[in-house]
């Protein structure tokens, strides 16, 4: 069971490091990148798969602390969702030509900020708050 844990907890420290790291290598033009969505999955799979190992366990589970962490968690995933959503259709609507409007910020900027935002929040609350 414990190395059950150990695997999901790396997996979902993984997802963290995947959606930071895809923020920041768009940081100049902020978008929402598919693997920021996929991490954003992995995290909220791993993270309610570890919730359920905790309450199968021995110890003291702070309901809490748990229940605020999937608030976020399924923030962060439906603000990479809905910008990953809108890249696609924006890159749909690009012009076939040569002629590439650069000009046009990313429709899906502010949603890369409050994935980011976020993912670091619930990274702090789990820290934080015990």
């Amino acid at each position: 069971m414990e190395i059950l844990r150990e695997i999901l907890l790396t997996l979902h420290l993984v997802g963290m490091a995947i959606i930071v790291g895809g923020y920041f290598t768009v940081i100049r033009s902020p978008k929402v990148v598919p693997g920021m969505l996929h991490a954003a999955y992995l995290q909220l799979i791993t993270g309610l798969l570890l919730m359920g190992l905790a309450e199968v366990g021995d110890g003291d589970v702070n309901h809490m602390k748990l229940g605020i962490k999937l608030v976020v968690a399924i923030l962060v995933t439906v603000f990479a969702f809905i910008g990953n959503k809108k890249e696609k259709a924006f890159a749909a609507s690009a012009p076939a030509e040569g002629g590439v409007a650069t000009a046009v910020k990313s429709p899906s900027a502010t949603l890369a900020h409050l994935t980011f935002a976020f993912a670091v929040l619930n990274v702090l609350i789990a820290v934080f708050i015990h």
